[in-house]
């Protein structure tokens, strides 16, 4: 049979920067003139509307948004928390941001000088908690050289209030065997990757394997040597794993 230890690499890439805000990066080129509409010169124009926002509550060190106005050739305006307005683009992406409470407003200036009134969104950016790996089967069946490699099935739960994907899923020898080097030994990772993620809800659990992704996996190798020493050995596994907000 084997045992197990949890992801401790687990949501690694979600952990930014200390500090509120560490870049501001925004579209460049002229702002987007909306769906049109028009207002009386030197009346204050509508407040624009904020089209894409991070989640509530939010996981990530980098928040996204878009907006429209419907003032032809408005010029954007934004801020995040209480830093000073700066003009931004139909887009505006912060990153570094600080466990805790956010707040964004946009607002737009017409060409004549008069301000809208702000739009805005708020939001709490919360700590990741590492996700929960354990084996969700019964215990490893016997190994033969040279056989395909056994799947290790697992249980999954994410203990975070917003919904993760997990992005890496990896399973090692947590020891060897006395006289069984790893070296006889493959060890598959899943299949779940930046590109294939497996999405978890938020205090939900999943097992792997899925439709869409495959479990770890191990397998004993057939190699020109004696493997005696494998036979009849207790494997103890470790998982590990990555995944984002």
């Amino acid at each position: 049979m084997y045992g197990w230890s949890t992801a401790t690499k687990a949501l690694a890439a979600l952990l930014g920067a200390a500090g509120c805000l560490a870049a501001v990066a925004y579209a460049a080129g002229a702002p987007s003139s909306g769906a049109g509409g028009s207002h009386a010169a030197g009346s204050r124009p509508p407040r624009p509307q904020i089209l894409k926002h991070p989640r509530k509550p939010s996981l990530s060190t980098s928040v996204a948004f878009t907006y429209k106005s419907r003032v032809p050739a408005a010029v954007f305006q934004c801020r995040l928390d209480d830093a000073a307005w700066k003009s931004c683009g139909p887009r505006v992406v912060y990153r570094g941001l600080a466990t805790g409470s956010h707040s964004f407003q946009v607002r737009v200036e017409s060409q004549s000088g008069a301000r809208s009134r702000a739009a805005r969104y708020a939001w709490v950016r919360t700590e990741p908690k590492d996700f929960k790996i354990e084996p969700g089967g019964d215990a490893l069946g016997p190994l033969y050289p040279g056989a395909t490699p056994e799947g290790l099935p697992l249980k999954l739960s994410n203990p975070n209030p917003a919904p993760i994907s997990i992005i890496g899923l990896r399973v090692a020898l947590a020891s060897e065997p006395p006289g069984c080097p790893a070296a006889n030994f493959e060890l598959i990772p899943s299949s779940a990757s930046p590109r294939n993620p497996l999405r978890l809800p938020a205090g939900a659990s999943v097992t792997v394997p899925t439709p869409s992704v495959t479990a770890p996996a191990i397998g004993l190798r057939e190699l020109p040597i004696s493997q005696d020493a494998c036979q009849g050995a207790q494997l103890r596994l470790a998982f590990s794993g990555e995944a984002h907000g």
